[in-house]
């Protein structure tokens, strides 16, 4: 028959697939979603904070002065339902170390 799936709130899950080749995605934060068996893919997203460390090296400026820069950035996916699809379209199947690259 199928499984329910359970999500905390730093968490979200999307399920795709079904039955008559639905291709619709449901999406669920801190919360259950119902899969079929065999027929449905679920999947989780964390919605945790993440701490990325861009390095830009031998960057030349216009004067021609090379440059090497680093920065830190903290990102986050947020919960609106339009940003949340967006991410899930980028990051699903990705482990954290590849989105950080």
């Amino acid at each position: 028959m199928g499984n329910i799936h359970t999500v905390g709130p730093n968490q979200a899950l999307i399920v795709s697939g079904g039955c008559c080749g639905s291709t619709t995605k449901k999406t669920v934060v801190g919360g259950w979603a119902w899969a079929w068996w065999l027929v449905t893919d679920v999947q989780r997203l964390s919605l945790e904070v993440m701490t990325l460390n861009p390095v830009c090296e031998n960057v030349e400026t216009a004067q021609g002065v090379p440059l090497t820069v680093t920065g830190v950035a903290q990102v986050k996916i947020m919960k609106n339902p339009e940003l949340l699809h967006t991410a899930s379209e980028q990051f699903l199947g990705k482990k954290e170390h590849e989105i950080k690259s």
